[in-house]
């Protein structure tokens, strides 16, 4: 049962806000953390505290809320969890049930984050927003972005935790038939905060969307859109919010569990209790040591691997998505197969498997990023057909080149070693195959120095070794 509160007197307390930088790019359309772009239709016309349901709470989206002299007149509603330290607050009393959905909402997120995967739960606030210790949550109409957002961190640790708190917006475009999803995908920033707000930036969209994907028991598919639109960007590319990039990359983690983890998602929380690093990463990001990639490192050990090992094999199963899905790959969930056969690879290079040169160029690789080359028979193709590669000469970065698919039961395809010179090319038995190219680093990776840079590269088909 929950029981609706009412606070009497004002509460002034001082916070230490920082902007969440899972919020900035996307614009205050697209800023929300939730699962999908499918928007429910709402009309916020009006912020008085009126019985109509046309109205929008008085605060702006963004407004800082925390800390505030009128907190209590702006949110003057609260009801408290029975089981967790978690305070929901809203704004009217018709707002009642709302509130009461989201926090059985939270409830399961953090049941699912905590108890089922294993991260440790949200730090509570010490009072530093709203009343008390709990974890605070803001039902607020017309807020349309759903964030957590962070205060100070907790001086008994020694690593760079921070606490939160969530606002969410039941009406707006994430809520509705998205809420219960858009909730838990929160309590996963919730829970990542406990051991790193300052972590590389990709990995929390990338773990939260791994986690909401293992919740939901299907595939999502606008992400992947915008993640395959763009193989040649790094792996772990922050790309500012700009696309659902980072939020797509979550396929990696998808690629691990199934590949070294035994389908089992929870090495999700070895990997950001390994990633925990002392404070200082907020302004300088070169201190975020151990980063995500360090942790994998340590995990990938026992498999005999790395992170960036692991970059060359899983630009190969990334292939087989869209129209080249099997059952040897990904351990398929219940539901949203066609959302990853929907996935499909953006070309560089869609060619006649002739003697010639194909050049990438304008969206080469960066590094551990990847350029899918797909040559076709046709009336030029010779009866043998050789394969070679000419690039820039740089001692930072190596090519690792593949072709796909395998041409044996026992094979999904081929590594080429073309530092010795031109490797046959065999084509498939639909006269085709798809060559990718990997940039990898010579030496040690670290995620927080790479930078834009990109590798262009040739590759030469001819008729003679």
């Amino acid at each position: 049962m929950f029981t609706p509160l009412r606070f009497a007197a004002p509460l002034v307390r001082r916070s230490r806000s920082s902007l969440s930088p899972r919020l900035s790019g996307l614009g205050p359309w697209l800023a929300c953390l939730g699962l999908s772009l499918a928007a429910a239709s709402c009309t916020l016309i009006d912020a008085s505290r009126g019985e109509s349901g046309d109205y929008k709470h008085p605060l702006k989206e963004g407004t800082p809320i925390c800390g505030r002299a009128d907190f209590n007149e702006l949110f003057p509603y609260s009801i408290r969890s029975e089981k967790l330290p978690v305070l929901v607050h809203y704004y009217k009393e018709a707002e009642l049930e709302t509130a009461r959905q989201v926090l059985a909402f939270v409830e399961k997120g953090w049941d699912y984050h905590v108890n089922q995967l294993g991260m440790r739960p949200a730090i509570t606030d010490n009072g530093e927003c709203g009343p008390d210790d709990a974890f605070d949550v803001f039902v607020w109409k017309g807020h349309r972005s759903c964030l957590v957002n962070v205060l100070s961190g907790d001086s008994s640790t020694a690593w760079d935790d921070r606490r939160g708190y969530m606002v969410v917006d039941p009406w707006g475009p994430y809520g509705g038939p998205e809420l219960e999803e858009t909730v838990v995908h929160e309590m996963a920033h919730a829970s990542q905060a406990a051991d790193d707000w300052y972590e590389a930036p990709h990995t929390f969209e990338m773990s939260a969307v791994f986690a909401d994907q293992v919740y939901a028991n299907r595939y999502i598919k606008t992400y992947f859109d915008d993640f395959q639109a763009h193989p040649d960007w790094a792996l772990d590319w922050d790309d500012k919010y700009k696309t659902w990039y980072m939020y797509g990359s979550s396929m990696y983690l998808l690629y691990l569990k199934d590949r070294f983890f035994g389908g089992q998602p929870q090495f999700l929380s070895r990997m950001w209790l390994a990633s925990r690093n002392p404070p200082g990463a907020e302004k300088d990001q070169t201190l975020n040591e151990p980063d995500f990639a360090d942790a994998l490192d340590g995990m990938l050990k026992e498999h005999g691997s790395s992170y960036v090992d692991t970059v060359p094999e899983f630009a190969r199963w990334r292939w087989y998505t869209g129209d080249h899905v099997d059952d040897r790959h990904f351990r398929h969930f219940q539901n949203g197969l066609e959302n990853l056969k929907a996935a499909r690879l953006a070309l560089a290079a869609q060619v006649e498997a002739r003697p010639g040169t194909i050049s990438i160029h304008k969206n080469a690789p960066m590094m551990l990023g990847t350029s899918y080359l797909e040559v076709k028979a046709g009336a030029g193709t010779p009866q043998t057909l050789y394969v070679s590669l000419q690039a820039p000469h740089h001692a930072g970065r190596r090519f690792i080149v593949q072709a796909v698919p395998g041409l044996t039961a026992d094979s999904d395809g081929e590594l080429l070693d073309l530092s010795s010179g031109p490797k046959q090319l065999r084509l498939a038995t639909d006269q085709s195959r798809t060559l990718i190219v990997t940039v990898l680093p010579t030496g040690p990776y670290d995620p927080d120095l790479r930078n834009k840079d990109r590798y262009p590269f040739s590759i030469i088909l001819s008729d003679k070794p």
